[in-house]
């Protein structure tokens, strides 16, 4: 496996954990009506980009030290035409999930279904793209390009 399909793989065990437990906790926040719907949405919305960033920073920063101790390898330093174009594309497959999500999050309110079911589908449409694009960067440099 190499370097990059392995920081992706890190990246999408991160990005699991961090979503779901973002989620759980305001799951449980609204189910006992603390606030108001839009406010616990918009900082859940908060929570998970910074919190995903952050996480997603230390842990790149834990596996390039593993990383380096197991096998002598250190990260590369350049990005080569091969690289930028699984980049290119795994961005891509990004960008089609997540306008497909974001449609759908659209249609559910033009079928007049309640405003927390647009935010849950933008919620998972940002966890599904985000898994995306990891996977696409795994399958890509596995399959070579």
């Amino acid at each position: 496996m190499t370097y990059h399909a392995k920081k992706a793989s890190v990246s999408v065990g991160t990005s699991i954990l961090v979503f779901f437990f973002l989620y759980t906790g305001m799951q449980g926040a609204a189910n006992e009506g603390l606030d108001t719907l839009s406010s616990l949405w918009g900082a859940f919305f908060i929570k998970l980009l910074v919190v995903e960033v952050v996480a997603n920073i230390i842990i790149i920063m834990i596996f390039n030290l593993i990383n380096k101790l197991a096998t002598n390898e250190s990260s590369p330093s350049f990005a080569d035409e091969r690289d930028r174009g699984i980049e290119l594309k795994a961005i891509r497959n990004f960008c089609f999930i997540f306008c497909f999500g974001f449609f759908v999050a659209m249609g559910a309110l033009m079928l007049h279904q309640p405003l927390s079911a647009m935010f849950q589908i933008l919620a998972f449409d940002f966890f599904i793209s985000g898994l995306v694009l990891n996977l696409s960067f795994i399958f890509y440099y596995q399959r070579g390009f």
